[in-house]
């Protein structure tokens, strides 16, 4: 235990540190300050657990100080008092404040020292008590966890029956679930890819903690950065499922972007690859079943456009949300050829092989055919965005004949890279740059950073597709679009708190965040502080 001694006289500080047996009533660590400004400062960064401070002092008073301290450490430590005997009405003050107990000068050691043992056994009640309610608080979160879970699996794997209505609906509530009854909702199915090869190729325990890594990272995930109620639970199989609060289209957008985070957050931190299969409607909690069968259909596509994905009931759409730009879809295709170097090329190019083995073509000309069209596409995007050549719309025969040389997988996948960057080459005399690009939704996102922003909407007004813009944002930025975004709005909002016009709900409203809790989470996250936290740290008091 700790203790800190707070006198503006020397003789009195010093003669309390070393005179007074504190090693008797358990105390083994002893700081002093001079004053309340030097003890505010000490208390903050050293945490003592008792606090003897003189209650007259120059610059702050022992007074001014307690009540600081209290402001932002409530529990954990208490107040004595040194005080002269016409101090009284300072030392009542002291005690509304918390003060444990107080002494009078000149300090009798025996008097003191019973104050101190009083003060100590009221502290380590305090603990035991929090220790108590700690231990309660977490068997009870345990086991709400748990009927949590169990509500949810049954609400998936069953469909929605009257005779069970109300059942429903009053476990939804006590299980703090209400939100689910008010709220139409979308379902994403995870699941590790090849996971059966994992547990056949490692020490089978891996399993259950890849598992177990992958839902603390998505239940994190769902807590600090979801815009949007949400919850999760694990089925028979070992799939995590997210249920989303989802009332709109827009909000399906946030769904999208929220299982890509996911999925990053899961290869950076778990090491493992997962696919996320997301239904293409949103439901009431009696569709919870529905749109459960949907999302695990869904999410059989792996099988055909591969994993580590977002999957969706769109043909191309999961593409859309990786990492990295998919050779499958002909926008995609453009932005490198626009804005990448020879290398992204190259990359891109890794998937060609498994895209043509995908169109299940056993003839060389009808492979040939369908390439052909693939060129086409992509040469009809280019054009439309300022690509001047125009010698394969006068001759596309041309360019047949040129596929047509050709008789194997490899050797055509190196002729359409060729191509590919002889069309980049054009594009590089007068294209944007990269860095422009960013610049560009920099002031978008600067402008609109209180609207629903979302990946989609912002790369539509700078041009580009979304998974270009998120790997642009990585590149130029080190960051994920949406954690520049949400650095953008905690900027404002660190501005908006130090002006007392605005309450802490408004300024949450107006940086984008219907949620003040929401908002709140992610302060903290940012800041380290909550907005309350942080005005009373500005001296302002909050709403």
């Amino acid at each position: 235990m700790r203790v800190l001694i707070v006198d503006d006289e020397l003789e009195i500080r010093e003669g309390l540190k070393t005179k007074f047996p504190w090693a008797d009533y358990g105390i083994e660590e002893i700081s002093t300050a001079e004053d309340g400004e030097m003890a505010l400062a000490a208390a903050r960064e050293w945490k003592p657990e008792l606090i003897v401070t003189d209650i007259k002092m120059q610059r702050m008073t022992g007074l001014e100080f307690i009540q600081l301290l209290a402001a932002e450490r409530a529990e954990g430590w208490r107040s004595i008092v040194i005080s002269g005997y016409d101090d009284f009405d300072m030392v009542r003050q002291a005690m509304k404040l918390g003060a444990m107990d107080y002494v009078l000068k000149p300090i009798n050691i025996t008097e003191l020292g019973e104050v101190v043992r009083k003060a100590i056994g009221q502290l380590e009640r305090e603990q035991l008590e929090r220790t108590n309610q700690t231990l309660m608080d977490r068997h009870v979160q345990n086991a709400m966890t748990i009927m949590r879970e169990e509500l949810l699996r049954e609400m998936l794997e069953h469909p929605h029956s009257a005779s069970r209505e109300s059942r429903i609906v009053h476990r939804l509530q006590t299980l703090q679930l209400e939100w689910m009854i008010r709220e139409k909702m979308a379902v994403m199915v995870m699941e590790v890819d090849d996971l059966k090869a994992i547990e056949n190729r490692r020490d089978r325990s891996e399993k259950g903690l890849i598992l177990f890594g992958i839902g603390n990272v998505v239940k994190q995930t769902l807590e600090e950065d979801s815009p949007l109620p949400a919850t999760l639970c694990q089925d028979a199989r070992g799939r995590w499922i997210i249920m989303v609060g989802c009332p709109d289209q827009q909000a399906m957008e946030q769904c999208k972007e929220l299982a890509q985070l996911c999925i990053e957050r899961v290869n950076r931190f778990v090491k493992a690859k997962v696919s996320v299969g997301l239904c293409s409607l949103f439901g009431s909690y009696q569709q919870l079943h529905e749109l459960f069968a949907e999302s695990s259909g869904i999410l059989e596509q792996k099988a055909v456009y591969g994993g580590n994905r977002l999957l969706t009931s769109q043909g191309w759409e999961e593409e859309a949300t990786q990492d990295n730009p998919s050779v499958r879809n002909p926008d995609e295709v453009l932005d490198l050829i626009r804005y990448g170097s020879d290398e992204d090329i190259a990359g891109l190019m890794d998937g060609f092989v498994e895209m043509v083995q995908s169109w299940s073509l056993s003839h060389s000309r009808d492979i040939h055919q369908q390439i052909f069209e693939w060129l086409l596409h992509v040469y009809k995007k280019a054009a439309q965005f300022g690509w001047q050549d125009r010698s394969w719309e006068r001759n596309p025969i041309a360019l047949w004949e040129q596929l047509e040389q050709y008789d194997t997988l490899e050797s055509l996948r190196d002729k359409v890279e060729q191509l590919l960057l002889a069309v980049a080459r054009d594009f590089r005399g007068y294209a944007s740059s990269p860095s422009q690009i960013i610049q560009e939704a920099d002031r978008y996102i600067a402008k609109h950073y209180s609207d629903g922003l979302t990946l989609q909407s912002v790369a539509a007004e700078v041009h580009v597709t979304p998974v270009w813009l998120s790997k642009l944002f990585k590149k130029e930025k080190g960051k994920t679009f949406l954690e520049h975004v949400t650095d953008v709005r905690m900027e404002h909002a660190k501005r908006m708190l130090s002006d007392v016009q605005f309450k802490i709900y408004q300024v949450a409203s107006r940086v984008g965040y219907k949620d003040p809790v929401h908002f709140t989470k992610l302060f903290k996250k940012q800041m380290g502080c909550t907005p309350k936290e942080y005005r009373n740290m500005q001296g302002i008091a909050d709403d």
